[in-house]
Parts: structure tokens; C-alpha cells; sequence
């Protein structure tokens, strides 16, 4: 039944969809949809359950326990567009146009982000302790996986209307962008404004230097 549900939602959308339709896609009655579900919404969240679970089964079946964090991030990231593109229903419902319509809806999907972001910042706190910051420092990390979450989501969003690209060419993409970031601060490197004294020569990353700055650079990336 999820299934069928799945399919219909992601063709007509939330509002369009009808629970009769849902019904006899899958054989049974309506009032056998409701006596599980409660509710159209219901059976919306059921669906929203299942394709998150199965997301994070995917990139856990792409995890290697002894990889080192940059190929740890990359096989996340081709585990998740590989998801988007074979899974395209199931994608559809995480990041429909129902999460706008508020309640039950949005904060699952508001939960989903969440579980993502919490994956990334347990990543890349990995990295950072490997590169020797202190756990109290490493707080720091978890606006920048909550950013990589949605640099994902907007990606994946363009990815739908340009299909032409490869899960692997994707999944690049982002992964220069994050990565070329994200190492650079677990290796205790980041870029100041010039005001703050950093300078940048011949391609080089500045590390950040002097009392005027912060003693770490995952910390340079906290707002004020």
C-alpha cells in the first residue's frame, strides 16, 4: 500500500492525490486506508517514514568503516544522489511542495534535515578530532553539516530539471565545493576578511594567525 501511495503522491502531489485513487491502486477499500492511517496526512507521514529510513539505509550500506573522513563524505554523497535518481518517488515526498503546507508534514521533514545534519556533524567532528581539536571546539561543525545538508537539497533540486548529469558527476560537484571547505578547517586552516589581518599568497590558504583572531578555525565560522 505504501508503495502505491508513494507513486501517487509523488505524481499528483499531496493536495491532488486522493486517498480513493491510493485505495485502488493497491486493492483495497477506502475505509481499510483510513482504518490504518487515520487520514490522508496519515498515510503521508507512513510514506515520509519509509523513504527516510531508506535513505539512511543507503548510505549506510555506502559507509566503510575504516575510511578515511574525505572518502567517508563521498561515498555519503553518491549513496545519497544515487537515491535521488533510483528512488525519485520516495525523494519527491522528502522534499515536495506538502512541507509548506505546515504541521505533521513539515516537522517530518524538518526531522529529516535534522538526522541528515546530525550524520554530517558526527563526520565531521570525526575529521577534526583526527586533526586534534578539542571536542568543546568541535561544536562548531554542526552549522556547516546543517549548510551541506542544504547545498544536498538544492542540488538534488537542480539535478531533477538538468538529468542529463551522472550520480557520480553530481556527487562531485559537491563534493569540491564541501570538501575544498571543509578540509581546509579540519586541517586548522580557514579564510578571515582582510580587515582581520589574514592574507592569501599564491594560491595559498592563510592559516589563521594572532590574538586579534580566533584560536580556531572552526570557531572563525561561528556567527556573531
Amino acid at each position: 500500500m505504501l508503495e502505491v501511495a508513494e507513486q501517487v503522491f509523488a505524481e499528483r502531489g499531496y493536495h491532488a492525490a486522493s486517498v480513493e485513487a491510493i485505495a485502488e491502486g493497491a486493492g483495497i477499500t477506502k475505509p481499510m486506508v483510513y482504518a490504518y492511517f487515520g487520514s490522508k496526512e496519515g498515510l503521508y507521514l507512513a510514506c515520509m517514514k519509509r523513504a527516510r529510513r531508506r535513505v539512511f539505509e543507503a548510505i549506510d550500506g555506502a559507509a566503510a568503516a575504516d575510511a578515511p573522513p574525505d572518502e567517508a563524505l563521498w561515498r555519503g554523497l553518491v549513496a545519497f544522489f544515487a537515491f535521488v535518481s533510483e528512488e525519485r518517488a520516495s525523494w519527491l515526498l522528502l522534499s515536495g511542495d506538502a512541507l509548506s503546507q505546515g504541521g505533521a508534514i513539515a516537522a517530518e521533514g524538518a526531522k529529516f534535515r535534522r538526522l541528515m545534519a546530525r550524520l554530517v556533524t558526527q563526520l565531521l567532528g570525526e575529521a577534526a578530532a583526527a586533526e586534534g581539536h578539542t571536542s568543546a571546539r568541535l561544536q562548531a561543525t554542526e552549522p556547516l553539516a546543517h549548510a551541506l545538508v542544504g547545498a544536498a537539497e538544492a542540488l538534488a533540486a537542480w539535478w531533477v530539471e538538468h538529468p542529463q548529469h551522472t550520480t557520480e558527476a553530481v556527487a562531485l560537484r559537491l563534493m569540491n565545493l564541501a570538501w575544498l571547505g571543509f578540509g581546509d578547517l579540519v586541517r586548522g586552516e580557514a579564510w578571515t576578511p582582510p580587515e582581520s589581518g589574514a592574507r592569501v599568497h599564491d594560491g595559498q590558504r592563510a592559516a589563521l594567525r594572532g590574538p586579534a583572531q580566533p584560536s580556531d578555525p572552526l570557531e572563525a565560522t561561528r556567527l556573531p
